[in-house]
C-alpha cells in the first residue's frame, strides 16, 4: 500500500523564484547515498584532491539545537556520525578523503520535509548551506562551498532515518565555481543540545 506524503513548501521566494507544492511517494527515497558532482575553487580542497565519489562509506545525519538545525554528512572515509558532525575536530587525516556536510536550518522552527533554498539566507526559514571537511596539517579544515543557488529537498524523516536530494552551486560571472549535488538516505541521530 502506497502512502503519499504531501510536502507543502513554506516559501520566501527570492530572485523571482516560482514555488509550488511538491508531492513525493515514500518510494521516491533514494536507495543509497551518492555524490554526483562536487566542485570547489578552494586551494585547501584542491590540494587534497582527487576524491573518489564512487564509494560513500559513511553517512549520517544529526538533528540539533532542539530540532531547528540538521546536518547531513557523507564521506568516502570510515567515520561515525559524531566524528563527521564535529565542528572542532576534523577526523580527516589523509589526502583524497572528504566529509561533505549539507546543513539545513529552519529559523526557529523544527526541521521538516520540504525544499530548502540556498538563496533563502541566514536566519530565514528553509535555508540550506554546504561545506566540505578535508585534511590540512594536524587539525583539518572545514571549507564552506558558499552556495547561493539551488535547493536541497528532505523527502522523508523518521525517528531513525532521513532521505532526500541536493543540487547546490555558486556562480561567479556565469561560471560555476563551487557546486555539490547528490542524494542521501542515512541514519538520523538527535543531539541532546
Amino acid at each position: 500500500m502506497k502512502r503519499t506524503i504531501l510536502s507543502v513548501l513554506m516559501t520566501y521566494c527570492l530572485c523571482g523564484a516560482v514555488c509550488v507544492p511538491v508531492i513525493y511517494t515514500e518510494e521516491s527515497c533514494p536507495e543509497n547515498s551518492a555524490i554526483t558532482e562536487m566542485i570547489s575553487s578552494s586551494s585547501t580542497v584542491k590540494a587534497m584532491e582527487p576524491f573518489d565519489f564512487a564509494m560513500i562509506k559513511s553517512g549520517g545525519a544529526l538533528l540539533k539545537e532542539n530540532g531547528t538545525k540538521l546536518g547531513v554528512y557523507l564521506s568516502n572515509g570510515d567515520f561515525t556520525i559524531k566524528q563527521m558532525s564535529s565542528s572542532f575536530l576534523v577526523p580527516v587525516k589523509e589526502k583524497g578523503i572528504f566529509i561533505t556536510a549539507i546543513n539545513f536550518t529552519n529559523a526557529r522552527k523544527a526541521i521538516e520535509t520540504g525544499t530548502y533554498s540556498a538563496a533563502a539566507g541566514y536566519g530565514k526559514p528553509f535555508w540550506v548551506t554546504a561545506e566540505i571537511k578535508v585534511a590540512r596539517e594536524e587539525k583539518g579544515a572545514i571549507v564552506s562551498l558558499g552556495v547561493r543557488e539551488g535547493t536541497a529537498t528532505i523527502i522523508k524523516i523518521t525517528e531513525t532515518s532521513i532521505c532526500g536530494t541536493f543540487d547546490l552551486k555558486l556562480k561567479k560571472k556565469d561560471a560555476i565555481t563551487n557546486a555539490i549535488s547528490g542524494q542521501f538516505n542515512v541514519p538520523l541521530e538527535k543531539s541532546r543540545w
